[in-house]
């Protein structure tokens, strides 16, 4: 390869990610599966990543997993999820991603493990584009308990970080965020709380985010770094 080409692919190689929340959508069904239609997913580009970061809750008193998922048609990698403690509050977090270049809108799919109970998922949509691997920098699923509700992780220059926090104290009507951009917050039961964000990174290091802990809580989170 000339040297010509070698600069041009080392320039490509350098563009940094993009990262554009797109929207945040509740349940529309709870049974096994989980379908969203036509949620936004931002304008098509080739290497388009759609990543949807899930809080959750549901019926019954014992925690299951995400079996599987798609976004668009396409099979969803589930890059982590993690449970709230069961004998507080039943549910977790979870975040997936797919390679979805076509189309501003696409149907989302979500399956658990086990029938017969009610899964009550919330979506939070990122549109993510330069990513040079799927694979993530550094990733941290933690629920671990009543202490301060904080996630760190390291970061690449020129990629993006994405965080979902699900927290539960008796009463919680709302918390913030430092950190992160707040893209969301939700409560979907009284003392529920779900709230995110995500942004680009500008310099190797690591990031972090931290939730208000107000009162005794319980929480689960899912952060995760790209590049």
């Amino acid at each position: 390869m000339s040297s010509t080409g070698q600069q041009m692919l080392l320039a490509a190689g350098a563009s940094p990610a993009t990262i554009s929340f797109q929207e945040l959508l509740t349940y529309p069904n709870d049974g096994q599966t989980v379908t969203f239609l036509g949620v936004g997913v931002g304008a098509p580009a080739s290497g388009r990543r759609v990543f949807v970061a899930i809080p959750y809750y549901l019926t019954g008193s014992t925690n299951i997993s995400i079996a599987s998922a798609t976004i668009g048609g396409v099979a969803a990698t589930i890059h982590a999820q993690v449970f709230e403690p069961p004998e507080v509050a039943v549910g977790g977090v979870a975040l997936i991603s797919a390679l979805v270049p076509a189309g501003t809108t696409a149907d989302i799919t979500i399956t658990w493990a086990t029938s017969g109970v009610a899964y009550r998922p919330y979506i939070a949509v990122y549109r993510v584009t330069g990513l040079r691997s799927a694979a993530p920098v550094d990733i941290q699923a933690i629920a671990p308990g009543t202490t301060t509700v904080s996630a760190t992780v390291n970061v690449k220059k020129g990629g993006v970080v994405i965080a979902c926090f699900h927290t539960y104290s008796s009463g919680a009507v709302s918390r913030t965020m430092t950190g992160l951009p707040t893209d969301y917050m939700a409560s979907p039961l009284s003392g529920r709380i779900y709230i995110g964000g995500g942004d680009k990174t500008a310099a190797d290091g690591t990031a972090t985010a931290t939730v208000n802990n107000t009162g005794s809580s319980v929480w689960s989170a899912v952060m995760a770094s790209f590049r």
